[in-house]
């Protein structure tokens, strides 16, 4: 397959014309001792957007995290915190399907001839701009802000959509709580790969299990309180004349109010753990393609100690590393006998819990909002962060490839999963798959904890020989694809149920590697913008989605979930397309 050249063979050049050789001579060996042995990503920097500047050392931090960090202690922990944001992110997807019928009941929307499903319409919106928006912050203002503002302002509108008092009131909440959603995935996963060595890449796969251990939550809770208190005549008409609905009040109508209130009081325990527990540090490779350098090693140090580790390279070996053929002249930049630089011993004011500022600062990352940090993040950037997603053939074939697989999918998942208690309603109805509500909802259950399996399927194939990402992901795309085909042949209960156990275990193992993928090909200077932009793509797909699954579904549940098929089948085509295959390498 194409893509970058193997980490085991690089070939890394000086560009020597324009190298002043009287006094850089012993620099061009040092750098060449330090450079060919690590990976090959700055052979194809002008190609990816990246300067050449950032390129020489970008690999001499690959080469301290992969060689002397290693994966330990810090990135467990970090695994752990970057899973609370995909946790948050299928948990109000899973709730939210399971609360449209109720809604709907509550409301009387269907006499109003309104459709319930206007309230994903909304959270896609929100998510829409979210995700945009917060993959271009992460590359200006920093992860660390994004990583806690993003997981905040879902917690606090889940919470608040409990209580809402209207739909149009629930439907602006949920806009709101897609605004601060819709940059958790994109920065949740820039942060950790930041951090890992390419050897545990593969790691990114695993981040699907809190998303599917997220939906199985959601379900768990929804199945406790919905089926307990909700209006039981009224969701349980028959539908056949609209004047004989058995009315629903609020106080009889609780269970899904309990569910968001309970569900948004988890995710902001979950913000508070980030917030309170363990603030995570500034990515290195951030603040590294901002010119930061002096607080990128030390974070570097910072997270060799807990690992219980050192890296092998100094900060002046980091600086040096920078020099580019229009400043080879500069003397040999430090002689053997001149007073070493400074190597930070522990982590600088900004990482300390001296006082209450230096804290604040550390939780929110509030350095990296100051205006003359921006500038300065500004004036480093080679390309801007869209600019740089096209700056050559190959990578603007990436990144239109990218976005458009996520948008198929973003068209195809929503029209399958957003709706499904809806389409389980509607079966009910018809007579082909006979069930009460809390055998629906066990149901949800049975197909989310069903899924989990997926990401560990997804973690061993990855990393196979020739199959790669790229056929790992289009090969559980197709099958996604088939199997939905196959539930709309189900007619009885267990045909229901196994089709259905099928889609999500597939469809978890399409969503670790596409979401991994997404990561390991943009650089980590135009990462979050390059992330926001194909997930922003897959939100407005999701809004088209929501359009279809209104008017579509008039006809049966059939012709949405014909629809969702088929954007599958098409999406694991052009997967097999992606111009690059990331096993083997290590982000840059």
């Amino acid at each position: 397959m194409s893509g970058r050249p193997a980490a085991h063979t690089p070939r890394v050049t000086i560009e020597e014309e324009h190298i002043d050789h009287t006094t850089q001579s012993w620099v061009d060996e040092e750098a060449k001792a330090d450079y060919e042995s690590i990976d090959s990503n700055a052979l194809f920097s002008k190609e990816v957007g990246v300067s050449e500047d950032y390129g020489r050392q970008i690999i001499l931090m690959n080469k301290a995290i992969h060689e002397d960090i290693g994966f330990g202690a810090f990135q467990i922990k970090l695994t752990l915190l970057a899973g609370f944001g995909w946790l948050a992110d299928n948990i109000w997807f899973a709730v939210l399907g399971m609360t449209l019928t109720l809604v709907d009941g509550e409301w009387d929307l269907t006499a109003k001839d309104i459709s319930s499903k206007w309230a994903t319409f909304s959270l896609y919106s929100g998510l829409l701009i979210g995700s945009l928006a917060w993959g271009f912050f992460s590359d200006v203002i920093g992860r660390r802000p994004s990583w806690n503002i993003t997981l905040f302002l879902s917690a606090a509108f889940g919470i608040a959509v409990g209580g809402a008092p209207s739909f149009p009131v629930m439907c602006v909440l949920l806009g709101l709580l897609g605004l601060g959603l819709g940059g958790n995935l994109p920065v949740d996963g820039a942060m950790l790969i930041e951090y890992i060595p390419g050897a545990q890449q593969w790691i990114l796969t695993f981040l699907s299990l809190f998303w599917c251990i997220g939906q199985l939550y959601a379900t768990l809770i929804s199945w406790a309180f919905i089926t307990n208190f909700y209006c039981e005549d009224n969701i349980n008409w028959d539908g056949t004349d609209p004047a004989m609905r058995p009315p629903c009040l609020k106080s009889d109508n609780w269970g899904w109010r309990y569910s968001w209130f309970l569900l948004g009081g988890t995710v902001m325990i979950m913000f508070l753990i980030r917030f309170l527990v363990y603030p995570v540090p500034e990515s290195p490779k951030f603040l590294l393609a901002a010119g930061r350098e002096k607080e990128a090693y030390d974070v570097l140090v910072f997270i060799a100690k807990e690992n219980k580790k050192a890296p092998s390279i100094t900060y002046e070996q980091l600086r040096r590393a920078k020099y580019s053929s229009t400043v080879h002249a500069e003397p040999a930049l430090v002689e053997e006998h001149d007073p070493p630089l400074e190597q930070p011993d522990e982590i600088k004011p900004d990482h300390a819990k001296s006082h209450l500022n230096t804290w604040f600062g550390r939780a929110w990352g509030t350095s990296s909002l100051r205006p003359d940090r921006i500038r300065q993040t500004l004036k480093h950037m080679h390309h801007s962060p869209m600019s740089a997603l096209f700056a050559s053939s190959r990578m603007a074939r990436n990144t239109i490839l990218i976005s458009t697989c996520w948008g198929l999918v973003g068209l195809a998942y929503p029209l399958y999963n957003s709706f499904i208690p809806t389409y389980l309603k509607q079966m009910n109805h018809t007579g082909e798959a006979n069930q009460s509500l809390s055998e629906q909802y066990r149901q949800l259950v049975i197909f989310a904890a069903c899924g989990i399996p997926g990401s560990f399927f997804a973690a061993a194939a990855v990393e196979l020989p020739v199959i790669g990402r790229r056929g790992t992901m289009a090969f559980f795309t197709l099958l996604t694809g088939i199997f939905l085909f196959l539930f709309t042949t189900a007619t009885t209960n267990d045909a229901v149920l196994g089709w259905n156990c099928a889609v999500y275990l597939t469809q978890n193992a399409m969503y670790a590697v596409l979401y991994a993928i997404t990561y390991e090909v943009f650089p980590a200077p135009q990462r979050g913008t390059g992330d926001g932009l194909a997930m922003s793509v897959q939100r407005v797909m999701g809004i088209v989605a929501t359009i279809v699954a209104i008017f579509a579904s008039k006809n049966g549940f059939k012709p949405p979930i014909f629809v969702s098929a088929s954007a599958f089948v098409a999406t694991a085509i052009l997967m097999l397309f992606l111009p690059y295959e990331p096993r083997g390498t290590t982000a840059m």
